[in-house]
């Protein structure tokens, strides 16, 4: 078959923000540009994101900050703890930006995203991706990368290579499968999104070691379809330039949701770890909701201190299944806090806790038990939508249960919050972190 695919009108777009969280920092602070950034984990643990001047230090991801705190002071590094609610609001700016300059947009995570564009709008699509890749840095600071081709697949690669090839200018455009044949050359099969490591192993022995291999094998589709598949053989049309994913296709409900963090300080009292835990199922509950899910399922561990007991056992756990599946945050909070009262030992320090919820399906498919004093009732439901809203546009527990505590630093008893001593203002969610402009 002729896999010469030209786009008509409609294509895949990747837009993804460079150096996301050191990007966030840098346009609030520009004297940053130009300086290596490591953002930290919760409570100041390890390296999760990078500028890529500290890359270029060889810090490697998750490297942990008491480590490499002297190595960080003699280069210059400067170090900022995770400020969720400033990248949060960031990337909802970015994406309402994509919805206005395209036609459909699919989240894909916190700093990339597929958008549809079309050639109707403007007619070439280089250009598009140069006035996507403007528009967004205007409009927030933000450097991106834009990559678009006639699939998602081709399209994720076209991101990637705009991002290494300065002569690309942060944009390239796969018009047909045989301009990306020289740059599929050089990604290997375990860079090909939706590519595992197992597969990617097992196409090595058949000799397929590019995405430019990978994509050749159409030739054979019996032996695609053998040896991978159906979902490998819609990789393998995907990379001729064949769409085989729509927008939201490649997104699955979560089949397990997992809430967990280490505490600020260890803890020995029943209280903090109770307020704790109610924090970290209230927001396992958040997640299951914005999935418009219920589970049935919920499981508590505590962790203490392994090194204080090296012949005990420092990790416990309970667990408990509900007849009626459920959201609402007072129901789980109750239970996890109940499972919590079964774990506690006197005398033990505890270091982390971590809640999971399993057992999840759609809300709309839970078969309701009348005698069940767990029932989701549509009041609940309701009470669940309003703290939602609430949080989404007032910052995140503008609207929190009492269980959870208070969730300041002025407070005696919030000693589980995470540590944050290197965390910058909170430029867009706080009205007292706003940036103010000196008189001359």
């Amino acid at each position: 078959m002729d896999s010469e695919v030209q786009i008509e009108g409609k294509a895949f777009a990747m837009v993804d923000c460079n150096n996301f969280y050191a990007s966030c920092e840098r346009v609030f602070n520009p004297s940053l540009i130009g300086k290596p950034i490591v953002i930290l984990s919760n409570n100041d643990g390890c390296v999760i994101a990078r500028s890529q001047e500290a890359k270029d230090l060889d810090i490697p991801m998750g490297a942990p900050e008491f480590k490499y705190r002297s190595y960080f002071k003699k280069h210059g590094v400067i170090v900022r703890s995770s400020n969720y609610a400033l990248y949060g609001d960031m990337s909802n700016r970015v994406m309402d930006i994509l919805n206005q300059l395209t036609n459909h947009i699919e989240v894909y995570s916190i700093d990339e995203a597929f958008a549809e564009v079309s050639s109707n709008v403007i007619g070439d699509l280089t250009e598009y991706g140069h006035l996507i890749k403007k528009t967004i840095y205007q409009w927030t600071g933000l450097p991106v990368s834009v990559g678009i081709a006639p699939s998602k697949t081709l399209a994720k690669i076209a991101n990637h290579v705009a991002k290494q090839h300065a002569e690309c200018s942060g944009v390239l455009y796969f018009s047909s499968p045989s301009k990306s044949d020289s740059f599929l050359a050089e990604i290997p099969v375990q860079g090909i999104w939706g590519i595992g490591k197992g597969l990617s192993v097992r196409l090595n022995k058949f000799n397929i070691l590019t995405a430019l291999d990978l994509k050749k094998t159409i030739s054979n589709r019996k032996w695609v379809r053998k040896h991978l598949h159906v979902t490998g053989l819609r990789t393998v049309l995907e990379l001729n330039g064949i769409p085989c994913l729509e927008l939201g296709e490649a997104l699955e409900t979560k089949k397990g949701i997992i809430s967990s963090r280490m505490f600020g300080k260890p803890l020995f009292d029943l209280d903090s770890i109770q307020q704790a835990v109610a924090t970290f199922t209230s927001r396992a509950a958040e997640k299951l909701r914005a999935q418009k899910c219920v589970a049935s399922n919920i499981q508590l561990t505590l962790i203490g201190d392994k090194y204080a007991n090296l012949k005990g056992q420092y990790k416990y756990s309970l667990g408990t299944t509900l007849k009626v599946p459920t959201a609402n945050t007072p129901t789980l909070t109750q239970i996890t806090k109940e499972l919590a009262n079964q774990l506690y030992l006197e005398n033990t320090k505890y270091k982390k806790a971590a809640v999971s919820l399993t057992g999840i399906v759609p809300n709309t498919d839970v078969q309701m038990d009348l005698f069940d004093p767990h029932l989701y009732t549509q009041q609940q439901f309701d009470l669940m939508e309003c703290v939602d809203q609430i949080n989404t546009k007032f910052g995140r527990n503008k609207a929190a249960f009492a269980s959870t505590g208070l969730h300041h630093k002025k407070s005696h008893k919030n000693t589980w919050l995470m540590n944050q001593n290197y965390l910058s203002k909170r430029y867009t969610t706080r009205w007292n972190e706003l940036m103010i402009a000196k008189a001359k």
